[in-house]
């Protein structure tokens, strides 16, 4: 049987693809997994979009026949866990603009939104360069923060693991979306050369995969259900800290009392 050939995936169509999927297996929607980008139709010449699907490598495996057995996950399933799972990235992001974005916090049309690639989401981004946009967006957020604690504490009293996670994953995601917000005051490829977007949301799965890392001492997937409470609560602080030193940095010379707000956004 010939081999079918492999053409390599364009850069921009991965990086569209992996931000869509929130780098973020569509299946088991575990992060903190290693993932890849899989081709639902099993023709690695067919680069479309629509074609790939990003997948951890356990999900990968039952992609596959192996030992004369039939896949566990077939191309139709794939299809619907990629679909299912795009939408609710979608949503999530969305509801957290809503919460976080300059534009929201602020009340500010000053901010102009790019886009280097019209067709793609990840390349979006947007410049700003008024300093008194900054000083209003960090009072406001720190209030936007303190009530988002307030229902995520409900959640993590509950004591039900599943609740719990939410409640996690409420905050990481207002805390993903203000340090894309904070990006905005950088100058255009300050970071790595790369969107908000893009930078940041692999700076979050590098944290996941870490944390996860470390607290699965006997091996990834062995540790327990407690972990992704775990791991999302350590994400959390992580990305608590870089906001304040962003804003820390972001501060100097801007007339902008840190401390004091530091007090307050750590708290």
């Amino acid at each position: 049987m010939n081999k079918k050939k492999r053409t390599r995936i364009p850069d921009e169509i991965a990086a569209e693809i992996l931000f869509l999927s929130d780098r973020t297996c569509c299946v088991c929607t575990q992060r903190g997994k290693e993932v890849q980008i899989h081709h639902i139709d099993e023709n690695p010449s067919n680069n479309n979009i629509y074609n790939l699907a990003v997948l951890c490598f356990d999900c990968h495996n039952y992609t596959m026949i192996n030992g004369g057995f039939g896949r566990k996950l077939n191309a139709a399933q794939v299809q619907k866990f990629r679909e299912d799972w795009l939408i609710r990235v979608k949503k999530r992001k969305e509801d957290a603009d809503k919460l976080a974005s300059i534009e929201t916090v602020t009340g500010s049309t000053k901010t102009v939104i790019h886009n280097d690639n019209e067709q793609y989401q990840y390349s979006k981004y947007k410049l700003v360069t008024d300093n008194d946009i900054l000083r209003i967006y960090l009072e406001n957020i720190v209030q936007i923060h303190d009530k988002l604690l307030e229902s995520s504490q409900e959640k993590w009293d509950s004591g039900v693991t599943a609740i719990m996670v939410q409640g996690n994953i409420d905050i990481i995601n207002f805390y993903e979306e203000v340090l894309v917000e904070l990006c905005s005051f950088y100058p255009k490829g300050h970071f790595d050369n790369k969107t908000p977007n893009t930078y940041i949301t692999e700076i979050v799965s590098s944290k996941y995969l870490w944390h996860r890392l470390v607290l699965e001492t006997g091996g990834l997937g062995k540790g327990g259900t407690i972990i992704p409470t775990m791991v999302g609560g350590n994400v959390m602080e992580d990305l608590k800290v870089m906001i304040a030193q962003m804003a820390g940095a972001l501060s100097l010379d801007n007339g902008i009392d840190f401390f004091t707000w530091k007090k307050k956004w750590v708290k």
